[in-house]
């Protein structure tokens, strides 16, 4: 049987070909290009059980590429992977690094990503877009918010977010020179604004007509927007075995030192999705509210460790009823 890894890089792809009977490994070089994969591909498409690529930028195209030719692809977790060659110094090339990908396989101890099917795929690159545009509106906001401060009309920064401030801002009585940089920096928060908006149609479009968004805005504090961001990065429950790896995905549960009788809790780990982090944080918000199944949870931590650990804990409860919410639409098993 024969299995291949190739290491992707922008300007050149290494690629190794491992025999498991013999363990007899080829290796080739060629240009990062759509025909040069393409050539590879037909070479030993009906030789090769597998393909093994590395979840780094620009895996996709490849993992499709290789894919329409009926090659099956495994995505490999490059931090893990890097992590089974150990911590002692050892050279690294493009030759070692494909090497080690396809003995991994060939072995069967690759540590696989998760590989997004193409609704999912797409709707993650709708909700990361739109909180890239969220992040550079702010951003602006901040940069409009310094210069107005440098001319002595003070206001409050989340003033100009909203479209009264605006109005304030153009309304105001600037130096010409002035009066140019503020109108640029309006019009650009005003073309980020609007395609936030388009955005968030084409968001609640979606969330209107999918199970899996309806059962996620069942959780109190989950909107169609918000329940955009969960699918988008749990995606398929039944990847996880149980609730508290959702947490763990969202890199929201605590650093933890063991050694003998004593145990450390410390900060967050972080270890995770940043996207799925922020979009559970911004449900947990809503804690505070007197019609939140949530609040004698949220006031109890307050008073005890302060809000933001209040904020965490209701944080990792949505991320658990998430889960739930979604492993029912699954089908049970007779």
């Amino acid at each position: 049987m024969l299995c291949a890894a190739i290491d992707i890089h922008k300007a050149v792809f290494q690629a190794a070909v491992l025999d498991t009977e013999t363990g007899e490994i080829t290796q080739e070089r060629f240009a990062s290009t759509r025909q040069a994969l393409v050539e590879w591909a037909e070479r030993w498409r009906d030789r090769l059980a597998a393909v093994a690529v590395e979840a780094t930028t620009g895996w996709r195209w490849v993992a499709r590429e290789l894919q329409a030719r009926g090659l099956e692809v495994r995505l490999a977790d490059p931090g893990q992977a890097n992590a089974l060659r150990g911590g002692r110094r050892r050279a690294k090339t493009d030759r070692l690094d494909a090497r080690w990908l396809v003995l991994l396989l060939g072995r069967d101890m690759l540590p696989e990503a998760w590989m997004a099917p193409a609704d999912i795929q797409r709707l993650r690159d709708q909700t990361r877009l739109r909180k890239a545009l969220c992040e550079d509106h702010t951003r602006w906001a901040q940069r409009l918010h310094a210069l107005l401060v440098q001319e002595g009309w003070p206001c409050p920064r989340g003033q100009l977010l909203t479209a009264s401030g605006r109005r304030w801002v153009a309304a105001l009585a600037l130096a010409p020179a002035v009066r140019a940089h503020v109108d640029t920096m309006l019009g650009v928060m005003a073309t980020l604004a609007h395609e936030i908006d388009l955005l968030d149609c084409q968001l609640r479009r979606i969330a209107r007509r999918d199970p899996r968004l309806q059962a996620l805005q069942q959780i109190y504090g989950v909107g169609p927007i918000l329940a955009g961001y969960l699918l988008a990065e749990i995606g398929d429950a039944t990847r996880f075995r149980r609730a508290r790896q959702v947490v763990r995905a969202a890199g929201l549960d605590p650093v933890v030192r063991d050694s003998a009788e004593k145990i450390r809790r410390g900060r967050l780990a972080k270890q995770g999705s940043p996207h799925l982090r922020w979009a559970l944080v911004e449900a947990a918000q809503n804690a505070s509210r007197t019609n939140s199944p949530d609040r004698e949870l949220y006031l109890a931590t307050r008073r005890r460790a302060g809000a933001s650990p209040a904020t965490l804990t209701v944080a990792r409860k949505i991320a658990r009823r998430a889960y739930h919410a979604l492993r029912a639409l699954e089908p049970q098993p007779a």
